[in-house]
């Protein structure tokens, strides 16, 4: 998906007064649902600064397929997993706007591999973009394939704000895990989630709940719209050596 073909869908459904909805599954976690919880109801305060992260020391999908060609994915693991992590983090920070992008992108690792294999490869295997908001808040974003880490998978995103901090973790299992920091009459807590209370809608139900109950999805189309500025911004300051910036609404 491209900007211009986020706009044309979100144009179509409001013209149609239909629902759109973008799956971004990591919202749809136990662990994602309880920081979301806090943040709202202020525990962190207001999110300043942030990193989210998906790293893969060495997680090629598909290789030779349209995964890696640029011409048909339209990029690699920024579009690819990077964008999970991008709108967690934003969506815990209350979606704010972007105004300005910064980034870069690597292909040092990934194209050995695909010759080895016989295969092409042209898109990048690592992607980095600083992410400048209209509320002040930076966040920089990380998404790798390929990268020469001690780990399998790192997948965090860590988010502090004025009152307290917090981490939500994916492990190589990809079992889910939050916490908080806060400073409580200068005593120092970290807060874990155990277990939720009450069960977490999937992206499907919470589709489906939308609909049923005439309101707007938790994950909009406007949002996703917001995200694809982003990324395309990353890839676009990548090419130019230049920061990207983003017409105010």
């Amino acid at each position: 998906m491209t900007v211009k073909e986020a706009e044309r869908m979100n144009a179509a459904a409001r013209r149609a007064r239909r629902n759109l909805m973008i799956n971004f599954s990591y919202r749809f976690t136990e662990a994602s649902y309880a920081l979301k919880r806090q943040v709202d109801a202020g525990a962190v305060g207001e999110i300043y600064f942030g990193r989210s992260v998906w790293h893969r020391r060495r997680g090629i999908p598909g290789l030779g397929g349209w995964f890696t060609d640029r011409e048909r994915a339209g990029g690699g693991p920024l579009i690819d997993i990077g964008v999970h992590r991008l709108d967690l983090a934003l969506w815990l920070m209350g979606y704010p706007e972007p105004v300005a992008v910064t980034g870069s992108t690597y292909s040092v690792i990934a194209p050995e591999i695909a010759r080895k294999a016989g295969e092409s490869y042209t898109v990048e295997d690592l992607a980095c973009g600083l992410v400048k908001c209209a509320n002040g808040a930076t966040l920089i974003l990380e998404a790798s394939w390929a990268l020469n880490q001690g780990e399998r998978e790192l997948m965090e995103t860590r988010l502090y704000g004025d009152r307290g901090g917090l981490v939500h973790r994916s492990g190589e299992d990809y079992a889910h895990e939050a916490e908080i920091y806060t400073d409580e009459g200068g005593d120092m807590f970290t807060k874990r989630l155990d277990y939720r209370t009450d069960p977490t809608p999937s992206s499907y139900h919470e589709f489906v709940d939308s609909i049923i109950e005439r309101r707007k999805p938790l994950a909009t189309g406007e949002q996703g719209l917001k995200v694809m500025k982003i990324l395309e911004g990353i890839y676009r300051s990548a090419e130019t050596g230049r920061e990207v910036r983003f017409r105010r609404r």
